[in-house]
């Protein structure tokens, strides 16, 4: 059988960025994740104009790649015209 789901429909001012991401890149072991979220969201505010490919690589410079990760991580950026 097939699920429904709701719908919801929001509108995204021109030039906005939206991120869809996996908890792999907010999950951090021994940091809030609340902070962390919070983080992110300063980053994408602060950032949000460069371009997305610029935006994707400092999100997951950010994300600490350098460090050994146990979750991975799977980010898509659009940004609406």
């Amino acid at each position: 059988t097939e699920a429904d789901y709701p719908l919801t429909t929001l509108p995204l001012p021109e030039r906005s960025v939206l991120a869809l991401y996996t908890d792999g890149l907010v999950e951090t072991p021994g940091t809030d994740l609340t902070d962390s979220i919070a983080a992110l969201a300063h980053l994408l505010t602060k950032n949000g104009n460069r371009p997305l490919d610029d935006l994707c690589d400092s999100l997951l410079r950010h994300a600490g790649l350098h460090h050994a990760r146990t979750d991975d991580i799977a980010l898509l950026l659009l940004r609406s015209r």
